[in-house]
């Protein structure tokens, strides 16, 4: 009965506010860290300078060129379009906007490592906490931290095996082509790194984070 008087009083109340032109505040559930627009999942950055100033210039760098990328992909699949209702062909556009796609994608990787929000099934830390959970994820870095050295060093072969060969429209080196998934593959592998040394292992120590 307490609970429905409750209700009743406030049912009685926003009325009246709402009679008398005063509107109730808002009920925001602010999610980002207690304040519009901030960082579900902050960036993973060292403590000390100059590191922290550029690995976070790093991250807003990949920002800017994703971003430049998506319009690049989006003004060039409109211009392909565009091809079917004016005279002429432009092969160009349809190559260049594949490979920004794929450019984008490296580009962005390392900044979505930096800030977790890679595609992920987050079914462990639902299992297990405290210690295991930093092995479990001390263990996923290494991994990946590997997978991503074996892949530079590949590319890196790739790169330099190059006999100047060029993309069939836009006349493209695949040399500076290949070179793009390098930048990539060393981004995520540094944010790696950094969750090893930063997060991974003093969780596992059972300390705070490391001021890297």
């Amino acid at each position: 009965m307490a609970a429905e008087e409750d209700a009743l009083l406030m049912a009685l109340d926003d009325g009246r506010r709402h009679a008398e032109g005063v509107e109730p505040p808002l009920d925001l559930d602010l999610d980002f860290d207690g304040s519009l627009g901030g960082e579900a999942n902050p960036e993973l950055l060292p403590q000390l300078e100059p590191w922290r100033t550029i690995l976070h210039r790093i991250g807003q760098i990949e920002q800017v060129i994703g971003s430049l990328l998506l319009v690049v992909i989006l003004v060039l699949v409109l211009a392909q379009v565009a091809q079917r209702y004016v005279p002429g062909a432009w092969p160009w556009t349809g190559e260049i906007a594949r490979l920004s796609m794929v450019w984008a994608t490296f580009a962005m990787a390392g900044y979505l490592a930096a800030h977790d929000r890679h595609i992920a099934i987050h079914v462990v830390d639902y299992v297990v906490r405290g210690r295991a959970l930093a092995a479990v994820k001390l263990f996923v870095n290494v991994v990946v931290l590997a997978t991503c050295v074996v892949l530079l060093y590949a590319t890196y072969q790739l790169v330099a095996d190059d006999i100047g060969q060029v993309t069939a429209a836009a006349q493209l080196p695949l040399r500076y082509v290949n070179a793009v998934p390098m930048v990539g593959f060393s981004l995520v592998a540094l944010r790696a790194l950094l969750g090893i040394v930063i997060v991974d292992i003093p969780g596992l120590l059972g300390q705070s984070e490391a001021r890297a």
